[in-house]
């Protein structure tokens, strides 16, 4: 059963635990996203999108997760989510800059679809889905080559392989973020990105825990 995000209070107590992140997060952006969440964990009982099904955590490590991405300070034109699963980070990060573009990609069918429908059960704009796989992006689709400003990915690799699938679809000076465990290794340098930020931070209960966004510049 759905829940609606504006009978409980929900609304203003996600805006709440947003400022504590750092996130500026508008009523409206936060009710949307929890119709976001809640189609999606609708749609996780047919597709496979999170392994986390109760609703309280789920808004923590998808939601809050992802509006950690307000610590960066950056303000992307274009962003693309890479391996993007079941939409976070990147609808987060849609949330927090309603002006921006951005492209969720994975190469799972089935699951681009599912995201897209409730990409549209939400009522967001200025987010599109495509199914396609990173390593293969800038050959099939040519118009994606050095097209974003901002790359952002999480828990789909490490770092050094992620950077090698970013830096031909991110233009010189773009952005990748990376969301990592707290205790995984931040390398000063990956390819031709340099270590801009490392950024730690705490989840609250239920379900909480320690993280970091790893922030490099290409060069």
């Amino acid at each position: 059963m759905t829940t609606d995000p504006t009978a409980a209070g929900e609304i203003p107590a996600l805006v709440a635990a947003a400022k504590q992140l750092g996130a500026e997060l508008p009523p409206d952006r936060a009710e949307r996203l929890l119709r976001y969440l809640d189609a999606m964990l609708a749609t996780n009982e047919h597709v496979n999108l999170t392994a986390v099904r109760d609703r309280a955590q789920a808004i923590v490590l998808h939601v809050l997760d992802s509006l950690a991405f307000a610590r960066t300070g950056l303000h992307p034109q274009h962003l693309l989510d890479l391996g993007s699963g079941n939409g976070f980070p990147g609808v987060g990060v849609a949330a927090l800059h309603p002006g921006a573009s951005v492209l969720l990609m994975d190469r799972t069918g089935k699951k681009v679809r599912a995201i897209g429908g409730c990409l549209v059960t939400a009522g967001f704009d200025g987010v599109e889905t495509v199914q396609l796989d990173a390593a293969q992006a800038p050959t099939l689709r040519r118009d994606l080559r050095h097209a974003f400003d901002v790359v952002t990915a999480r828990a789909v690799g490490r770092p050094a392989e992620l950077q090698e699938l970013a830096d031909p679809l991110l233009r010189p000076g773009g952005s990748l973020v990376l969301w990592l465990e707290a205790d995984a290794e931040v390398p000063e340098r990956l390819g031709p990105f340099r270590l801009e930020r490392r950024i730690a931070y705490q989840l609250p209960a239920p379900a909480a825990r320690e993280r970091q966004l790893g922030h490099w510049r290409k060069r």
